[in-house]
């Protein structure tokens, strides 16, 4: 092998033989660095398993043990994996594991090693020197009863990701690191109630005094919810001005929700203009009036949600418009507006949610199926002035990954007939389905003017992951059979009343048909007067009851059924969570203020 001369390497010829004399004689500098780990390689090459091992566990005694487990913690595994390794090599290397596994604090895994090699050499002095020093006596077992495991922080954060809220502010009193982590992921969604009863807006007060005045605590805030219940009219310059001076603080901010008048909402929309903060998520509710809310410039968010009653759509267009790229969740809310076709990109969603008027030429059922290729939910609340049928025999196997689909009406100004048949059949044999949603407000008159008829409710069987169903029932489906036709695998079942009927003997008809696993009824706009009853006739299997707004968790005590109503706060902003603590998260539709 050649090696080129490098300027400076070596003796200069030009040199006095004084100077040379004075100078040792140098050799000539290896000119590939990497030579002396190739020489090792090949020297190695030529050596049994046992010799390797030999050289192994000496160049292992001149690692850092707090530096290098990983290191020997790979190579002693590779000695032991030798066949017929010699008991003084396998003690030798099963100690030097020990010692790091100690320097690491790892002494459940150290006093392993260090009991093998007392099996493998028991007058082994240094053995028996670090079991006494060390590690706990033999006799004790490894994890002693009543205490906490030495996990790290970060298995401890991965623990706890998986725990309900309900169990999180309980570990906020463990006097362990899981406070800490409870504390920190609680508070990543932040709920203030501005102008609401005395207790929660003191609490609110406390939560932004704490935002202002720590930094640490604000930075793990990534959702803002606020909250100013109905109309309120009296002023809230002071809470405004405390939010204001709070917004800043939330350095890494991305979601934030708004319920309340145009004037408050403007004034923190304005703040949060100003500064960086990049948003991802925005959802508002305004509480009054028509007002013409002026958005702020943001250009990145991925969520929006916009509900209200009335108002023009030009500024809310022109917000879509310029996140049109970058929008994949849509919540659009106003009975009065026709659906958006130019403002969005139908392409880009994955989520969709539309309340509001499909007027007599609008092709905007066509619009998304044929264009909402990505969409995994899709969710239609409609006036309905169009014959949409149509556009629905048209597009028949459009959207292929859809999850979640909700046809509702809220009124109809049309005749067709073909409507609802059109649906079944764009839904039929949709495996990937897990919840719909077909409503309407009368059953006669839709039987009648739309189709909503047997038909419908014969698709059900062939929705096989089928897991959550609203619906109202077909005029001329018996409720004895209707049941049997639901998926055996519904686990979420919300029903809306036909013409009136006698309660407690319709809620008994259903009972033999229920899906075994059913954890959650729901009934809207049923005459109840005794719930309890209704629950033990019809639905005594189920976790969670929900007659019309009131919710109930279902219980049973001495054998009998026991309703606990759940309170305002509960039902009204979370909802969706304590479903989610009873297995029923999948039981209603998500709330737009639950961002992804």
């Amino acid at each position: 092998m050649h090696h080129r001369a490098h300027p400076g390497l070596g003796l200069s010829h030009t040199h006095s033989s004084s100077s040379s004399a004075q100078t040792p004689t140098r050799t000539m500098n290896v000119f590939n660095p990497k030579i002396l780990d190739a020489s090792i390689r090949d020297v190695t090459a030529g050596l049994s398993n046992d010799q390797k091992a030999d050289v192994l566990l000496y160049a292992m005694g001149h690692l850092e043990l707090e530096r290098s487990r990983t290191l020997i913690e790979n190579a002693v595994q590779s000695c032991l994996s030798i066949a017929r390794l010699p008991a003084a090599n396998a003690a030798k290397a099963r100690l030097m594991r020990a010692k790091a596994r100690l320097a690491a604090g790892l002494r459940v895994g150290a006093r392993q090693d260090i009991q093998a090699v007392l099996e493998l050499q028991p007058d082994n002095p240094e053995a028996a020197a670090l079991m006494a020093e060390h590690v706990v006596s033999p006799d004790k077992p490894l994890v002693q009863p009543h205490t906490t495991p030495g996990f790290s922080t970060e298995i401890w954060r991965e623990i706890a990701l998986w725990l309900p809220p309900r169990d999180l502010k309980s570990l906020l009193k463990v006097p362990h690191v899981l406070s800490r982590i409870a504390s920190e992921l609680l508070f990543q969604r932040v709920d203030l109630h501005l102008a609401s009863e005395k207790r929660e807006s003191q609490r609110s007060a406390d939560i932004l005094t704490r935002i202002i005045t720590d930094a640490s605590f604000a930075s793990h805030i990534r959702t803002l919810r606020v909250f100013v219940p109905g109309r309120e009219t009296s002023p809230l310059t002071f809470q405004t001005g405390m939010l204001s001076n709070a917004l800043p603080k939330l350095t890494n901010l991305r979601n934030v929700h708004c319920s309340m008048r145009w004037k408050d909402m403007y004034s923190i929309l304005r703040v949060l203009e100003t500064i960086s903060h990049r948003l991802t998520g925005l959802s508002l509710m305004p509480s009054d009036g028509t007002g013409e809310l002026r958005f702020p410039r943001f250009r990145h968010i991925m969520q929006f949600s916009y509900h209200s009653t009335g108002g023009a759509t030009t500024q809310v267009y022109d917000f879509l418009v310029q996140n049109k790229a970058s929008i994949r969740y849509l919540s659009l809310h106003n009975p009065n507006w026709a659906f958006p076709t130019e403002a969005i990109s139908v392409r880009n969603l994955t989520h969709l949610d539309f309340q509001g008027t499909f007027p007599a030429d609008s092709r905007a059922f066509a619009e998304i199926l044929s264009n909402g290729h990505q969409l995994e939910s899709l969710r239609l609340e409609c006036i309905l002035e169009c014959t949409a049928s149509k556009q629905f025999r048209e597009f028949a196997t459009a959207l292929p990954f859809l999850h979640h689909f909700a046809f509702s009406l809220m009124g109809y100004r049309v005749n067709d007939h073909d409507l609802f048949p059109a649906i079944a059949d764009f839904l039929k044999g949709r495996h990937a389905l897990r919840s719909l949603e077909l409503t309407v407000p009368s059953a006669d008159w839709a039987l009648k003017r739309l189709g909503y008829d047997a038909t419908v409710w014969g698709v059900l069987p062939s929705l096989t992951s089928l897991r959550t169903l609203t619906a109202t029932l077909p005029k001329d489906v018996a409720a004895a059979v209707a049941m049997w036709l639901v998926p055996r695998g519904v686990q979420a079942l919300s029903l809306q009343a036909l013409s009136p009927v006698n309660t407690i003997e319709f809620v008994s008809q259903l009972r033999a048909g229920l899906p075994p696993p059913l954890k959650y009824i729901g009934l809207s706009q049923f005459h109840v007067e005794d719930a309890t009853a209704v629950i033990e006739q019809g639905f005594p299997m189920v976790r969670i009851a929900r007659i019309d707004d009131e919710y109930y968790t279902v219980s049973r005590v001495d054998g009998k059924i026991h309703l606990d109503e759940w309170p305002r706060g509960r039902t009204q902003y979370n909802s969706r969570e304590w479903l989610e603590c009873y297995g029923c998260e999948g039981a209603e539709w998500r709330d737009p203020t639950q961002f992804l």
